[in-house]
């Protein structure tokens, strides 16, 4: 992978990674992986974004409610529904996009042709970005405050949006 990408996404992330394979493993689907896994010559084990991606779906939900009771939001129905907002899939599809994970070719699988690439993006754009999230939760040590920070830059058009569209009522 070209490691100017690399350090780019990592820019765009707002966390550099001590340990590089908690990146990979978060770029990297499961697609990919059970191939590796198959193959008669050369099977390599390449874990998958999978339980990463699991992890960082959960940390979002924290942190997003943590963000929304900071900004002021107090009732549940208001949290909860703001919250909704942020981390539906169309809006995570939409930071993978503004990621370049597919476009930089970061995004390492085996769905087959770009048609099916295509077809999926917003399933793989959205995946991945929860799965990057757990990477730099456990990168950071497990620490909520830097990765509540790569989350306020990664989301920073999303937040801003929302204070807007919350000013406005």
């Amino acid at each position: 992978m070209d490691p100017a990408k690399i350090q780019a996404l990592e820019d765009r992330l707002g966390h550099n990674f001590t340990d590089r394979k908690k990146l990979y493993q978060a770029l990297t689907h499961s697609t990919f992986s059970n191939v590796e896994k198959k193959k008669q010559v050369g099977a390599r084990d390449c874990p998958h974004q999978e339980a990463y991606a699991v992890l960082g779906d959960a940390i979002l939900k924290t942190v997003f409610v943590w963000m929304l009771m900071d900004r002021g939001h107090t009732t549940k129905g208001d949290i909860t529904k703001l919250k909704e907002d942020l981390e539906n899939n169309l809006k995570l599809a939409e930071v993978g996009k503004r990621l370049r994970l597919l476009e930089d070719e970061l995004f390492i699988h085996n769905v087959g042709s770009e048609e099916k690439l295509r077809e999926g993006a917003d399933t793989y754009y959205s995946d991945t970005v929860e799965a990057l999230i757990g990477a730099i939760f456990i990168d950071s040590k497990f620490n909520f405050s830097m990765t509540r920070n790569s989350i306020s830059k990664i989301f920073a058009q999303e937040l801003a949006n929302l204070e807007r569209d919350v000013s406005n009522c």
